[in-house]
């Protein structure tokens, strides 16, 4: 006797936005109903692990430990466990996130001093990230990630632009030595040569994961290269940390990381930064400049409580770590104990990374994105995608390019 498919239901529950992570029943539903839910071009399609009540949600994919959660297109609350698609949300696995008071809230309310933003260069990327300054030759790079995947280049001193389209997607870019690059594409770690527009590749460490790319790279005081990979269409941490040494060998430091972003260091070297963006949280190590190795980690900042999550970061001069809010649309400088010390809002909702730059250090570029952005919203935000230049009222340092030389 044959066994019956379960039926596809497609009223029975409702996405109320198309980057939401759960979705909402609109009657009592039995465990093992299949259910079809659309929003605007997204389709998710998942069988119910368990009883879903009426007006209760359930997980329209895997969410790992941890994960801020979308309803509505906004944060509601952070995953406590592991949720498989199909498992019912609610109090058990979800801890619903409150604004924190004190010193951080008061620096997120009250209204900073208003600062001058400019927009440079022309291109207008769908997710710009990783500003790097050339000191020697007063050049900016940047690159595009995705759907557009490119590496731009801007002469700030008479104004040449230049575009390099990638066959890839592209997460990560520093400088490296004589005028070259290190890029971090979904392929891995290659050499980018802006003279022949040349990319000659190094190492993959993460082979026969095509699902993954490179996100986010920075060097450390000695040269070497942090970087992390990520599954951007994921909800599960299938993200890992590693590090090119200086000789090319690469290494895995860590596992667990959802969308890892914001690499930096303290003044001294003494403290690495990190920042996993769809967490929310900034995490800080002890750092060992001299053999590259972290010390226990701990929570430097919890941002769950606040619109978008932290992504690419820099330290200043005097020590203090500024983060850019991703669909937060502004930048926080942090202290080195990790509270709120200033809110720079920005006329975009999408910063990505900043870097200092310029003469003296004075100047922050800030990158932006439009990925998702409606045609009102680009009319609405026009400087986002552009590259944003700031002066914040304090310095930063050289960057640190690969081999450990300063650009």
């Amino acid at each position: 006797m044959s066994q019956e498919s379960p039926r596809m239901e497609t009223v029975a529950a409702v996405l109320l936005a198309p980057t939401d992570d759960v979705a909402t029943a609109l009657s009592g539903l039995p465990g093992g109903t299949l259910i079809r839910v659309a929003r605007d071009g997204v389709v998710r399609e998942v069988s119910l692990r368990e009883d879903i009540p009426l007006g209760h949600k359930f997980a329209v994919r895997a969410l790992a430990a941890g994960l801020r959660i979308r309803k509505y297109g906004e944060f509601i609350g952070r995953t406590s466990r592991d949720v498989d698609a199909g498992m019912w949300v609610h109090e058990h696995n979800l801890v619903t996130a409150a604004r924190r008071h004190g010193d951080d809230e008061r620096a997120w309310t009250e209204q900073s001093q208003p600062v001058d933003v400019q927009a440079i260069g022309t291109p207008r990327t769908t997710v710009g990230e990783c500003p790097v300054y050339d000191e020697a030759n007063h050049r900016l790079y940047w690159i595009d990630v995705r759907d557009t995947p490119a590496i731009h280049g801007l002469d700030l001193a008479n104004g040449e632009e230049r575009t390099w389209p990638m066959q890839e997607d592209i997460g990560a870019l520093v400088p490296a030595a004589n005028g070259t690059l290190l890029a971090g594409l979904r392929s891995g770690f290659a050499w980018f040569d802006p003279a022949h527009g040349e990319l000659t590749p190094i190492v993959d460490p993460e082979p026969g994961t095509p699902q993954t790319r490179l996100n986010e790279g920075k060097c450390d005081p000695a040269g070497r290269l942090w970087c992390g990979s990520m599954n951007p269409e994921s909800g599960v941490a299938e993200g890992s940390l590693y590090v090119l040494e200086t000789d090319l060998r690469c290494r895995r430091v860590s596992g667990d990381w959802i969308t890892p972003n914001g690499y930096a260091w303290s003044v001294d070297g003494a403290t690495m930064y990190a920042a996993d963006t769809r967490r929310g949280l900034i995490y800080a190590w002890p750092f060992d400049v001299a053999t590259g190795r972290q010390g226990e980690r701990r929570i430097f900042a919890d941002l769950g409580a606040l619109p978008g999550g932290p992504d690419g970061a820099t330290v200043d001069a005097e020590g203090y770590l500024w983060s850019a809010l991703f669909d937060g649309g502004c930048l926080i400088r942090f202290d080195p104990q990790g509270r709120m010390n200033r809110v720079v809002r920005l006329p975009v909702g999408k910063p990505s990374s900043c870097t200092f730059g310029g003469p003296g250090c004075r100047q922050l570029f800030v990158t932006t994105a439009t990925r998702g952005y409606s045609r009102e919203r680009l009319a609405q935000e026009p400087m986002a995608g552009r590259v944003l230049v700031l002066d914040v009222g304090v310095h930063g340092l050289p960057a640190i390019g690969f081999g450990g030389s300063p650009t």
